[in-house]
């Protein structure tokens, strides 16, 4: 009946083409029936047309209709292997599919992804993201109903239309035992969606965009634990990192636009799939023998199996491997062996396939160097073409302006500009010095011979997209010039106008900078005229003050003996006048600013304690001096300021703590020096005086000056501790 309907609506006069009549047909048929509809539409504006025309479209109508009557008797697909055995065009015919009693091994239904098993295989689910929707869980009993797809890699199953497979939960039971694997039989592409449990190598763990990755090896294979996310931070597993882990998931792949899986992953619901164990494992031996184009294809080859491949080389990087064109396609050989490859030179290569970022390729085992023929000839194309994943590892040649060019340490990095695609290309350095300029000129229209490397975006992305492309030159010679630029371009009118301004700016900076530095000396002549009245307010205080200090304590003493002693009263006047000398030779001495008298005749040490026993004649205080470590030199201007800073505490000390005993300890370190000056005296509270007197200040402001510490202990009734440390 179909059929007769096609043939009527092919050649039906118009009254009754324009009817557009439809058959009764099942959601299968939905396409064939909108296709008859729309040969029906334009069959009413042809209507005039010749016969030939009109029979025409009467065959093709039949045609469509013949293929919705094949569609509608297709077998109903009750098991995953039967799903799986399909090819990608059988499974784009939209088989029915009734799945019963399956296990949910993977829900995530805010990202729409649900996998299942049913014992023995296990299927991706496609379902639209239903946020109000939490679907069913690991382990329900789940009853799918749909129709098949291609897939992007492994056939799955869909829903008619724009709504998801039906998925109704019948039950809840225990997690069936996981499938175990080992090393490489991990990376077959035959277990994407398997159920498994996977011994491994953590390597190391990441967090992208929220999600934990654990990046594992497990026997020779490479592969990704992938957690969705987020965790709280102290949930995130850092420490599996270099730990052996037995973790069990669902197997997931990356892929690229040819159906051949470029990464594997292990999807797990939690981390309770994740245990640490401290077993070694062993990757299982190569079996299977096959062809560089179906190296990790549903059902081809992975990296377990061991795979022979003959071709022509078209480029090598010593240490690294070199490029083989085979007869379907190129692919990267990554050796380490010493091999004279030239463009050119057959090889037979034996190795292991290793998926990549957006093409496989082969990890080498020995290699056979079988003749030499003519060198592959470049494929002409544009950058854009370039991008498509078969031309990974292709020799081509591409054309394009230089846009800039940048120095490593392979070789000169170019950037050229093909239309809106832009793409970079490596010219090895050969015998041109690196740091000599280079033989290119920016703005040039080049021709560039090289091998295309595509670098893939969205790592962890099922489906790769091609990001950038990059030639790899075997010599300078595969860059050729084709135009060099005019001499006024529009970058070089910028240029001349920037630098225009910035020559204005210029001349306007200069005079002010003039002026600002005319200022600043007149400021730091000033500040200069300062310091030098606060040194030699220090010294003046230093020197004549605690001069004075000695000549007042020794003429104190001559009211207390004159009457019962004069001849101590006369030896206290005649103290006091040769410190009066002494006072008045210093004082000149500052005004000249010579070192001061004592430390020009002796050692730091000599004049402290010289200075001690001229104050320790009155009888009042005992003084003492200790000396720790080696005695050495110091720099003048350490021991100008410490003699000072010394005499400035005795001093103290004397005229206001009423002290028994005065002790000047001297500790010599490697490359330090600790000047300490304590008292038995009556003290005083540190923090209600600081700041308070011109003494305490200088002693602070000298050792400031030298980069040392200075500190101040006391406390009423408890005496003083004054110390100061300098570095040597």
């Amino acid at each position: 009946m179909a059929l007769w309907m096609g043939v009527l609506v092919g050649l039906a006069p118009p009254p009754l083409s324009i009817l557009r009549v439809t058959p009764e047909v099942e959601p299968s048929e939905t396409a064939a029936a909108e296709m008859v509809e729309t040969i029906a539409s334009f069959s009413v504006c042809t209507h005039d047309s010749p016969l030939m025309m009109r029979m025409v479209l009467s065959f093709l109508s039949v045609f469509i209709l013949a293929s919705a009557v094949r569609a509608k008797d297709l077998p109903v697909l009750r098991t995953i292997a039967e799903i799986t055995r399909l090819t990608p065009e059988e499974a784009k015919l939209g088989y029915p599919v009734e799945l019963s009693g399956m296990v949910v091994t993977f829900s995530k239904p805010e990202i729409a992804t649900l996998f299942v098993h049913d014992g023995s295989r296990g299927i991706f689910v496609s379902r639209p993201v239903l946020p109000w929707d939490s679907g069913p869980v690991q382990g329900d009993l789940v009853d799918v109903i749909g129709i098949t797809e291609p897939g992007n890699f492994a056939p799955s199953i869909k829903g008619t239309g724009s709504a998801g497979a039906s998925v109704r939960v019948t039950g809840h039971g225990p997690m069936i035992e996981p499938k175990k694997v080992y090393g490489a039989e991990f990376g077959m592409p035959g277990r994407d969606c398997d159920w498994v449990s996977v011994e491994a190598q953590v390597i190391e763990v990441t967090i992208r965009y929220g999600d934990i990755v654990v990046e594992c090896q497990s026997g020779t294979f490479p592969f990704f634990i992938l957690l969705k996310g987020p965790l709280s931070e102290t949930s995130i597993p850092w420490g599996l990192a270099e730990k052996k882990i037995r973790a069990r998931g669902v197997v997931a792949s990356s892929f690229n636009s040819v159906r051949q899986m470029t990464r594997r992953f292990l999807r797990v619901s939690s981390l309770s799939e994740i245990e640490t164990i401290g077993s070694e494992f062993e990757p299982q031996s190569p079996t299977i023998v096959t062809k560089a184009n179906e190296l990790f294809r549903l059902g081809g080859a992975g990296s377990v199996d061991l795979v022979r491949l003959n071709g022509v080389s078209t480029f090598t990087q010593p240490g690294r491997g070199f490029y083989l064109q085979t007869e379907d396609g190129s692919i990267w050989i990554q050796t380490a062996q010493p091999i004279a490859a030239l463009p050119g030179t057959v090889i037979e290569v034996e190795g292991r396939p290793m998926a990549g970022d957006v093409k496989p390729f082969l990890r080498a085992r020995s290699l056979k160097l079988q003749g030499v023929t003519t060198s592959p000839q470049p494929i002409a194309m544009s950058a854009t073409e370039a991008l498509d994943t078969r031309n990974d590892s292709e020799l081509v040649v591409l054309e394009g302006v230089l846009l800039d060019i940048q120095h490593s340490d392979d070789g000169e990095m170019l950037e050229l500009r093909d239309g809106k695609a832009v793409f970079r290309c490596l010219v090895p350095w050969e015998n041109v010095e690196r740091s000599s300029k280079s033989t290119f000129v920016v703005g040039s229209r080049v021709r560039v011979t090289g091998v295309a490397k595509i670098s893939a975006s969205g790592t962890n992305d099922p489906m790769q997209e091609n990001h950038s492309l990059m030639l790899l030159t075997r010599s300078r010679r595969d860059v050729r010039i084709l135009e060099l630029p005019p001499y006024w371009t529009a970058e070089k009118v910028t240029y001349v106008a920037v630098a225009t301004f910035f020559l204005m700016l210029g001349l306007f900076g200069l005079t002010r900078v003039r002026r600002l530095r005319e200022d600043e000396a007149r400021r730091r002549e000033f500040e200069a005229v300062l310091v030098e009245r606060g040194r030699f307010a220090r010294e003046i205080h230093d020197s004549l003050a605690q001069g004075l200090t000695s000549i007042s304590l020794q003429l104190e003493c001559v009211p207390d003996v004159i009457q019962t002693d004069p001849k101590l009263a006369r030896h206290h006047v005649e103290r006091a006048r040769g410190l009066v000398s002494e006072s008045l030779k210093e004082a000149r001495r500052t005004i000249w600013n010579l070192r001061p008298l004592a430390l020009g005749e002796a050692d730091l040490a000599s004049a402290l304690r010289r200075f001690t026993n001229d104050l320790g004649e009155a009888g009042h205080v005992i003084f003492s001096q200790e000396i720790e470590g080696t005695p050495r030199p110091l720099p003048p201007e350490h021991e100008a300021a410490l003699l000072r800073i010394a005499q400035e505490a005795i001093t103290n000390a004397v005229r206001y703590a009423s002290p028994g005993r005065v002790n000047t300890r001297l500790r010599y370190g490697s490359d330090w020096f600790t000047l300490i000056v304590c008292d038995d005296g009556k003290g005083f509270d540190v923090t209600g005086n600081a700041g308070k007197g011109f003494g305490l200040t200088s002693m602070a402001e000298r050792v400031a000056a030298l980069d040392g510490s200075f500190t101040i202990e006391s406390s009423p009734g408890k005496g003083t501790e004054v110390s100061v440390t300098l570095t040597t």
